[in-house]
């Protein structure tokens, strides 16, 4: 039986880095793109997110709360280099990107999916790290299969992958573009050269993606099979397509997902999944709230603080990089993270929490942590010890110095 969905929307998320030294000419070439608009939060208008993250979580992901009305307008007033300058001063800046239509794809006629794009943000942190997020919808479509096979074939679009996988007949073509292909021209214009992101092996070469869907309750009710729900869920949050036979492949025998398996939450109507690139939330309209306000708290206060997660991971990452390459700035930028992020709780929300755990530990975010302290305490012992043998080896020479000079004034003096 074809399962069909009464809600869905999925968040394809691309991080990338900024160069520390660019960071500020890169929010200055944002400010002077006419489509990107820096995002000012308001306590009335956001308060759900004013209340859900602790103040210092809250100051340092969305500065403007504290200011006034007054003060954005003098904001707006100020010239681009000054609002760059400005900017980069707060820890995390976040822009949407203005669409002038929503930007409309299609998967070829056979298979009467459509999807749009209906909203792009571009969030920046002061280290240079940066996640381009895109939220689709699909149209015209209530198959679950759709859905499916669309996030397992976009995730790819910006990878060297994709063209390669055209045989398997997922093909996605564009109305606003002469190809989805171009959605990479996008990405490479918003992004840059990404040079950096590579080295520092963030794994950017396919989105991560953030789904929502809420089946209807013909297919998702009291009388539903355990079993072919696990089946088409575990499809869902391992991102692949509808014709996969995971059961029969053995998929749910392999340790690595035993392990993750762990991290599912369920109840009667709601199912959660995590893997290390995917988030997934299945829900059945049975009850009312699953298309009311639980997908509004997924897309906002739950995908915020999977950002805030995703970004603890990625500056793991770029530190372990810089620890060979500029140890002194490394050094500051991971302590700077420590006080103001690690030791800090994002919330009191009981199910935010939990969540955070789960995405913290299926990103070892917590092993990878301990492993580079472990890193840095040696190289910080080990920058100690050079620049102390520098020092002696130049106390040493200077000693030396004084010395030839008072032997040469005993000399002198002898002489006269």
């Amino acid at each position: 039986m074809e399962l069909m969905t009464k809600y869905q929307y999925t968040y394809f998320i691309y991080p990338y880095i900024i160069e520390e030294d660019k960071y500020k000419k890169y929010l200055q070439s944002l400010l002077r793109n006419k489509k990107c608009k820096i995002r000012f939060f308001n306590e009335q208008k956001d308060i759900h997110l004013y209340t859900y993250f602790l103040p210092s979580v809250r100051d340092y992901m969305f500065w403007s709360f504290g200011l006034t009305t007054d003060g954005v307008k003098d904001f707006k007033r100020m010239d681009t280099p000054l609002q760059a300058t400005l900017l980069a001063e707060h820890d995390c800046n976040i822009f949407n990107y203005e669409l002038p239509e929503n930007l409309q794809g299609k998967v070829e006629t056979n298979n009467g999916i459509f999807f749009e794009i209906s909203e792009i943000k571009i969030i920046c942190y002061k280290t240079g790290i940066c996640f381009l997020v895109f939220k689709t919808n699909l149209e015209n479509t209530e198959s679950f299969s759709d859905l499916l096979n669309f996030n397992y074939k976009f995730r790819e679009v910006n990878s060297a992958a994709y063209n390669l996988k055209e045989y398997e007949n997922i093909k996605i073509q564009s109305n606003s573009f002469k190809s989805v292909k171009d959605i990479s021209v996008l990405i490479k214009e918003l992004t840059g050269s990404n040079s950096i992101s590579k080295k520092a092996n963030i794994g950017n070469d396919k989105f991560f993606v953030y789904s929502y869907c809420c089946l209807d309750q013909k297919n998702w009710n009291e009388n539903t099979e355990t079993e072919d729900l696990d089946n088409i869920f575990e499809k869902y949050r391992s991102v692949l397509p509808a014709n996969s036979q995971v059961i029969e492949d053995g998929y749910y025998m392999s340790q690595e997902n035993k392990e993750q398996q762990k991290s599912l939450y369920k109840n009667q109507y709601i199912r959660y999944g995590f893997t290390v690139a995917s988030t997934v939330l299945l829900t059945s309209n049975v009850n009312t709230a699953n298309f009311t306000t639980v997908p509004q708290k997924f897309e906002s206060e739950y995908l915020y603080t999977y950002i805030l997660v995703l970004y603890k991971k990625i500056l793991l990452n770029k530190l372990n990089y810089e620890f060979n390459t500029r140890f002194k700035e490394a050094e500051k930028e991971f302590l700077d993270f420590t006080k103001s992020l690690w030791i800090q709780d994002v919330t009191n929300d009981e199910f935010g929490r939990s969540l955070e755990a789960n995405w913290m530990e299926n990103l070892n975010i917590e092993k990878t942590f301990y492993k580079l302290k472990s890193e840095y305490d040696v190289t910080y012992k080990k920058s100690n010890i050079d620049a102390l043998k520098k020092s002696s080896n130049m106390t040493k020479r200077v000693l030396v110095v004084i010395l030839i000079i008072n032997i040469i004034a005993i000399i002198l003096a002898g002489m006269m």
